[in-house]
């Protein structure tokens, strides 16, 4: 989590992002990302879940931009 965290203070690029979001795989969570034609706004949706030994709820974002959605879902996770 703290290379995650540190990543984020260097406004990354989206590749940079891509390989949080694998850190996230990497420590055994769960990241989804739908990319939703029905939608006119929001139309991103990304979410990351816990194995229950975690007991910890879903993180979920709905968002236009996939960037800012990605940030705030890595912001969210390193605080969960």
């Amino acid at each position: 989590m703290e290379k995650i965290k540190n990543i984020l203070l260097e406004n990354p690029s989206m590749t940079d992002l891509i390989d949080c979001l694998d850190l996230v795989r990497k420590n055994g969570d769960i990241v989804v990302v739908k990319f939703d034609g029905e939608r006119e706004q929001d139309f991103y949706t990304l979410f990351i879940t816990f194995s229950l030994t975690k007991n910890k709820s879903m993180i979920r974002i709905d968002h236009s931009n996939l960037r800012d959605a990605i940030l705030e879902l890595l912001k969210r996770y390193i605080n969960s």
